[in-house]
């Protein structure tokens, strides 16, 4: 005969789990706040950045170890990246949506962007950002790109007056 307290245990064992409700996720929200985000940034309102959680995640993907890294804060994505890119362009990066799909809490957004070059050529990617989205915040992103056409572009000069 088992001890009392092994009994409990057992039966325990036996039954299911309580079930823990989630909060239903809007993927219309989540799909909308991504949408309206990309169009300010077509216009040159502001930038999908504007979006990212001050602890976010964004992941790049690829072989190239200088740019596919995971960077942990939204200051850190924007020192490594974008403004790097940024001071080698003479015009603002211009999305151009090609589709999105939601998925719950992920967003997934597949973009090419060009943007003229300070050296006279452009810069031309495709990518294709998977977004996770809280509240109204971006806080995780898997970002895949050219890695090479990035890397090229920011072995570009920069251009007197600007910075790195």
């Amino acid at each position: 005969m088992l001890p009392t307290t092994n009994l409990f245990v057992a039966a325990a064992l036996l039954l299911p789990a309580p079930v823990v409700q989630q909060p239903p996720v809007d993927q219309a929200t989540n799909r909308t706040l991504i949408e309206s985000a990309f169009a300010r940034w077509a216009k040159g309102e502001a930038d999908i950045f504007s979006l990212l959680a001050d602890d976010a995640t964004w992941h790049i993907t690829g072989q190239d170890p200088a740019v596919a890294t995971t960077y942990r804060s939204r200051q850190a994505l924007l020192d490594a990246t974008s403004q790097p890119l940024r001071a080698r362009l003479a015009g603002p990066l211009t999305p151009v949506v090609r589709r999105i799909w939601t998925d719950g809490d992920d967003v997934i957004v597949h973009w090419d962007g060009s943007a003229p070059m300070a050296d006279g050529s452009t810069y031309r990617n495709s990518y294709l950002w998977i977004m996770t989205v809280k509240g109204d915040r971006v806080v995780a992103v898997t970002a895949f790109l050219d890695n090479a056409a990035f890397s090229a572009a920011l072995a570009k000069p920069v251009p007197p007056g600007r910075r790195d």
